[in-house]
């Protein structure tokens, strides 16, 4: 098992990394604001259409208008996923390889692996619905096999991009590393947790301020979310079997050894 210090040095590793490319915050602030102005036109037109379609008495048209509406934004979200999973990460095991990361490392991600990411996010959906069902029916259970859901399943992404599986594969290799270091897994995950509750303290103090507390909530939120992908690939790259040049930016120095 890892020790704590080498959980340490990951959290602080990635932290350094983010600092040093704050271009990584880009790919998901731009797909998630696009999406949302694409998601808001298409069901705008949907509710419109099928509402006037309606008014007309045709209502199974109304109907039709509405399901394709929803159609649309469900595969525009998706879409929207995949695109920054792909980039995120993509990004994340460039900044750990090389110290730096680009959008190119985000595209040439999305390029190799848009595939094997919708089969693993399908199948993660598929295995999440699964989890919630025997959440609720073994209540006695208090959400146990949620827990165990994201905690075997947390690498899988890692694992498709900076592992080159495929998504069926990235979903096995993610459970055995998480199976092989329980302990660890389950630390990092609660450390992850205390980070993401942090930033939804500082989203709830800022966004009623007027104007720039949207904005800047939705700017922590992603600095949240980068950075939990940076410390969840950095721990990959040092579980995985597969050997790695984990680096450091250019002004923190040499690697750190574990």
């Amino acid at each position: 098992m890892q020790s704590p210090e080498g959980l340490g040095n990951t959290f602080g590793r990635s932290w350094e990394l983010l600092s040093s490319n704050w271009i990584m915050l880009v790919p998901g602030l731009v797909i998630g604001i696009v999406a949302f102005v694409i998601d808001v036109f298409v069901i705008g037109a949907g509710v419109i259409g099928g509402a006037g379609l309606g008014a007309l008495g045709a209502g199974g048209a109304g109907l039709g208008a509405f399901a394709m509406a929803g159609l649309l934004a469900t595969i525009i979200g998706l879409i929207a996923t995949i695109l920054t999973i792909a980039y995120t990460t993509g990004m994340a095991g460039a900044a750990w390889s090389t110290g730096r990361a680009t959008l190119d490392d985000g595209a040439a991600a999305f390029r190799k692996d848009g595939g094997s990411i919708l089969v693993a996010l399908v199948l993660l959906v598929v295995l999440a619905i699964v989890a919630a069902f025997l959440s609720v029916i073994l209540f006695f259970t208090f959400g146990l096999p949620l827990l165990l859901f994201v905690l075997f399943f947390l690498y899988t992404f890692a694992s498709v991009i900076v592992g080159g599986r495929s998504g069926t594969e990235a979903l096995g290799d993610s459970a055995r590393i998480a199976t092989r270091n329980f302990l660890t897994t389950l630390l990092l995950l609660v450390l992850l947790c205390v980070v993401f509750f942090i930033a939804a303290l500082l989203d709830r103090a800022l966004i009623h301020i007027w104007l720039i507390g949207g904005i800047v909530a939705m700017l922590i939120r992603q600095i949240a979310a980068v950075y939990a992908t940076l410390v969840v690939v950095g721990e990959y790259i040092k579980l995985s079997t597969a050997p790695a040049v984990v680096a450091a930016p250019p002004s923190a120095g040499p690697p750190a050894t574990y």
